[in-house]
């Protein structure tokens, strides 16, 4: 009887033990965390990953039409500025897992490009300014930035820019563009640069979004939880590339006394509303 209780006992637990590893095996395993890019303290998971530095730049060029779409033009697509290629390659990675720039791009019906060129005067970015059609980056004027460590302010100005591409259809009053115009009047101003123009805090509260990593991000001061809310539903789809308004991200902080990266105004007829509004302060 003993002996048949200790087989029946032996037999119970080798049966558990077998449930339990089988049980174990097939719990869900967690995903590793993003690691962060420059800028992003958390990116959307890698899609298109940096070809690498031995690469060259035109068949680098080629992949950024290829994989996010942006025709390409000017002459700063050079072996000289490949780390502020690589910025852009990073930051256009980064929002990949959302919609952001597929809706962009069917704004303007996939008609919009990347000019790398030479910006006269103070702006390192704009839209449809230096060139129709085109967001023109000065890479120049980024290894400035890059130099300083301040790669967080770039990706604020890379994303602010596009962002007026999303925005482009604001003439036609859609359903985002009067919910942000209320909430606009009710959270107001959202830093220095955009000041009281509405197309300029749209991209502004984007860029930001994105670029955490911003020196003197607005969103680390907490107040523009509205703001916040509105580009995380509206424009992200409910992805977040950094913690909750009111919480500052750890991230490397530029030199002291380091320029800022400053995007231009979006259009023609927003660069005069814009100097109003700075004229007006």
């Amino acid at each position: 009887m003993r002996k048949l209780l200790t087989r029946v006992t032996t037999a119970v637990v080798a049966t558990a033990a077998t449930l339990g590893a089988a049980q174990a095996i097939a719990l869900p395993v967690a995903p590793p965390p993003v690691a962060p890019v420059s800028g992003i303290p958390t990116p959307c998971a890698v899609t298109f990953e940096w070809p690498g530095d031995d690469v060259g730049i035109d068949a680098i060029a080629a992949q950024i039409t290829a994989n996010f779409g942006f025709k390409l033009a000017g002459t700063q697509w050079t072996e000289d500025n490949r780390a502020s290629i690589k910025i852009l390659w990073e930051t256009l990675d980064a929002v990949s897992c959302t919609d952001y720039i597929t809706n962009l791009q069917a704004k303007v019906k996939g008609n919009v490009g990347l000019n790398a060129n030479r910006i006269s005067g103070w702006a390192w970015g704009d839209w449809s300014l230096t060139k129709g059609s085109y967001v023109t980056l000065d890479f120049a004027k980024f290894a400035k930035a890059l130099d300083a460590g301040d790669e967080g302010r770039l990706v604020r100005l890379v994303i602010h820019e596009i962002a007026h591409v999303l925005n482009s259809d604001r003439h036609s009053n859609p359903a985002y563009w009067q919910e942000f115009g209320d909430l606009f009047r009710s959270e107001g101003r959202f830093g220095d640069y955009a000041g009281s123009s509405k197309s300029e805090t749209f991209a502004d509260v984007v860029g930001y979004y994105v670029g955490r990593c911003a020196l003197n991000n607005p969103y680390d001061t907490g107040e523009f939880a509205g703001y916040y809310e509105f580009v995380k539903e509206e424009v992200f789809g409910g992805k977040e590339f950094g913690p909750e308004p009111g919480v500052r991200p750890e991230c490397a902080v530029p030199d002291a006394g380091a320029e800022e990266p400053k995007p231009g105004a979006s259009e023609a007829d927003d660069a005069i509303s814009w100097i109003e509004a700075v004229s007006d302060e």
